[in-house]
């Protein structure tokens, strides 16, 4: 399967690379397992001298072993070196001018011997301004990562002088993963992504397992509704791996969230955690591991003074595991498979409803980009108060202009179309935003609207699958 799109990050790293004519640079990548990181730098690296070092975890010799039999693929007379610091010296004097040299995993260094991250501050600082060089690391374990170049007791911190969180890929690239693999119906696409998001190497698995123009209920059996089922521990492994001791207490908090609980009051009650403690969790996973998406009404002034916040589970594949693999855990540990498959059908729908949200917003501000809306929106997002509930508005906060958009995964006649677009205007009145100045746009996104243009023709902005 080809490399897909990350136009933005490989022009980011071509951009360092130049930099890296007057001194070294330290770039790091952190982001979700899985999520692309290493075919990203090899990607970037593709034209240019380097070295790839994978770090496992193993005892200090024999990593510092398996780390110079690479090097010397490059550097003919490579000594036997038996300390790291003297290693990375020897390796960074050597390396030809403008190399890239990419440490993978770069946070296992931990689990080998902490003191090797008090080498790499140690000669970074020594040869910064000496040597014309680009040294690239990546990890997995977002929160240590964090931990190692943002904590201000590290040795590392501070010496990152480019810092990225590669983020799961758009719905629009993941379509292009799936026609690769003879999935090119754009609805049978969506409830893929659905369960599998933006990470690319699912659908590399799914390539590798034989599943070219297979939907997506085959695709489960055979990914996770099996014995053998190459992702049957994925989710278990990378979140244990993540949370450490306190799993337990995350995966209770997930869950809640997953089954539709999104306010802190009913994620407490539901996962079991006290609220007065529960803040501290869902921050965690909010702003440091990024499992959690916190939104509030997007027309809110002060966003950050809100008390009208709401958590979202930010990862699909994590959403539908804990929906109904963690969930039915007694079910999926003895095997009984067409329990769990059967809740998956008869619930689907409303786990696509969400997904299409998502992919509506960003089929909106690409829209916006091409202005090919009515206006150019400063802020887009969800609104809600009290029972009342808006999918999409985009707003513009310079001329008052404001778009209120419904979204459905149904089949709609025209009557239906109208009756939903009725309830919207109906709706955005208890909007309170300019109420008196604005001017209003309202819109509909469905899987397929009947006379979609009439509609269009009566000034309302209309959209289908087929406009995706």
């Amino acid at each position: 399967m080809k490399f897909y799109n990350r136009k933005y990050e490989l022009a980011e790293l071509e951009r360092v690379s130049d930099l890296c004519g007057k001194s070294m640079h330290f770039t790091i990548i952190s982001g979700r397992r899985r999520v692309g990181k290493t075919e990203l730098v090899k990607k970037f690296c593709s034209d240019k001298e380097h070295y790839y070092f994978f770090i496992g975890r193993k005892k200090p010799t024999l990593l510092l072993e398996e780390l110079s039999l690479i090097a010397k693929t490059k550097i003919n007379i490579f000594p036997t070196i038996t300390k790291f610091d003297e290693w990375l010296e020897f390796l960074l004097a050597n390396a030809n001018k403008e190399t890239v040299i990419f440490f993978d995993e770069f946070q296992n260094f931990k689990y080998v011997d902490e003191s090797i991250f008090s080498d790499f501050q140690k000669i970074f600082d020594w040869y910064k301004n000496k040597l014309q060089l680009h040294i690239i690391v990546a990890g997995s374990h977002i929160t240590l990562m964090n931990k190692i170049f943002s904590d201000s007791k590290e040795p590392l911190f501070g010496r990152a002088t480019e810092k990225y969180v590669l983020k799961p890929l758009l719905f629009r690239d993941v379509a292009g993963m799936l026609a690769e693999i003879k999935i090119t119906d754009i609805e049978e696409q969506i409830k893929w992504y659905s369960i599998f998001g933006g990470i690319p190497k699912y659908y590399v698995i799914a390539e590798e397992q034989g599943l070219e123009g297979q939907d997506i209920l085959s695709a489960l059996k055979i990914l996770l509704l099996r014995d053998f089922a190459p992702l049957k521990e994925e989710a278990k492994s990378v979140l244990t791996e993540e949370f450490g001791s306190e799993h337990a207490s995350y995966f209770s908090i997930l869950e809640a969230v997953a089954l539709g609980n999104s306010e802190m009051t009913t994620i407490a009650n539901k996962s079991g955690i006290n609220i007065k403690s529960i803040s501290k969790y869902l921050a965690l996973l909010a702003k440091d591991f990024g499992y959690l998406d916190y939104e509030v009404p997007v027309t809110e002034d002060k966003p950050w003074k809100s008390k009208k916040g709401r958590y979202f589970l930010s990862d699909n594949f994590f959403k539908f595991w804990f929906r109904f693999i963690y969930r039915n855990r007694s079910d999926y540990e003895i095997g009984n498979y067409d329990a769990i498959m059967d809740k998956v059908k008869q619930d689907f729908g409303s786990l696509i409803g969400r997904e299409f949200e998502k992919i509506s917003k960003e089929f909106l501000i690409e829209m916006d980009k091409s202005k090919n809306l009515p206006f150019h929106s400063t802020k887009i997002g969800k609104w809600w108060h009290k029972d009342e509930e808006i999918d999409i508005v985009a707003l513009n906060e310079d001329k008052n202009e404001i778009l209120f958009c419904e979204c459905k995964w149904q089949n709609l006649s025209k009557k239906a179309s109208i009756d939903i677009l009725n309830t919207l205007k109906t709706k955005s009145g208890a909007v309170d935003w300019h109420v008196n100045d604005r001017k209003e746009y309202f819109g509909l996104i469905a899987k397929h609207v009947e006379n979609k243009e009439q509609l269009k023709s009566d000034g309302y902005l209309v959209f289908d699958l087929r406009d995706l």
